[in-house]
């Protein structure tokens, strides 16, 4: 276990556009290409920095006005979602090339908006509404994207991860890597193919692991850095199915990372996988 982090594991790192079948294909092809790991538990960014423009990125994005929306609400009160969804797919078909031709709309939906929608539901919403300016008036919202200051490829994340599992590997002048999550099925495939697959090659050549925090305050904070493979205990097997016995007996050694809580981290325990009887 080293407590002092190297520098360049982030360093000189690619995506890789190659594609692996199985855990077993991930082994077999990665095992002497010197494979390590690096996973960031990531903590919610503190209430207090949302609208502070160094720790999030604010966008202005102009959303329709209020009366469009009444337009959709009034025809889904009227036909109901499956209904709808056939009349708007044939009003699609019908006006495409004429709203083409046209030029005069941005998008289609413009154009049934104005051909057909108004013609339904204008009368009625001028009625209950005494307002109308404000009700056509253009409106614009705030979005706020949390910084992810890790050196690139990395530098975005998908925020609904409460960690980030980053697979590396060396090849010929440069690195690849592959980033496994919770936060989609593919992101936990990926995370259960690699962690597997990684456990294979750890059980004849150690596969060095480096842990850290994403700090509440948008900060990488290293914790430790491990001779052989350390990974979350977290979706392993999730979207990739094994038997818990083959499981279990490609994971019997590796060390398995909790934390507590999500929120802030509070404490880190390291166990063995098959300790973990309740996961």
């Amino acid at each position: 276990m080293r407590k002092k982090i190297d520098h360049d594991i982030f360093e000189d790192i690619e995506y890789s556009h190659d594609s692996f079948a199985s855990h077993k294909e991930i082994a077999r092809r990665i095992k002497n290409k010197k494979p390590y790991t690096i996973t960031i538990i990531i903590e919610t960014l503190d209430p207090k920095l949302w609208n502070k423009k160094e720790y999030v990125k604010k966008t202005k994005r102009e959303i329709a006005p209020l009366y469009i929306g009444l337009l959709y609400e009034s025809f889904s009160e009227e036909y109901g979602e499956r209904k709808g969804n056939n009349r708007y797919a044939k009003w699609l078909k019908k006006y495409r090339n004429i709203w083409k031709k046209s030029g005069r709309y941005k998008t289609i939906d413009d154009y049934i908006i104005n051909h057909e929608l108004e013609r339904r539901y204008r009368r009625a919403i001028m009625k209950r509404h005494k307002n109308i300016a404000r009700l056509k008036a253009p409106r614009v919202i705030t979005e706020r994207e949390r910084y992810y200051r890790l050196p690139e490829p990395f530098s975005r994340v998908d925020w609904r991860n409460p960690y980030d599992n980053i697979f590396i590997w060396h090849d010929k002048n440069k690195k690849l890597a592959l980033r496994g999550g919770s936060g989609s099925s593919g992101q936990r495939e990926t995370n259960s193919k690699f962690i597997l697959g990684f456990a294979l090659i750890n059980q004849k050549q150690p596969v060095p692991s480096h842990l850290f925090i994403y700090t509440s305050e948008n900060k990488l904070k290293f914790v430790k850095s491990f001779r052989s493979l350390r990974v979350p205990i977290y979706d392993i097997g999730s979207n990739y199915f094994l038997s818990s016995g083959e499981q279990e007996k490609i994971l019997r050694g590796v060390k398995l990372i909790e934390w507590k809580d999500f929120f802030k981290v509070e404490k880190i325990d390291y166990r063995n996988y098959s300790t973990l009887s309740s996961y």
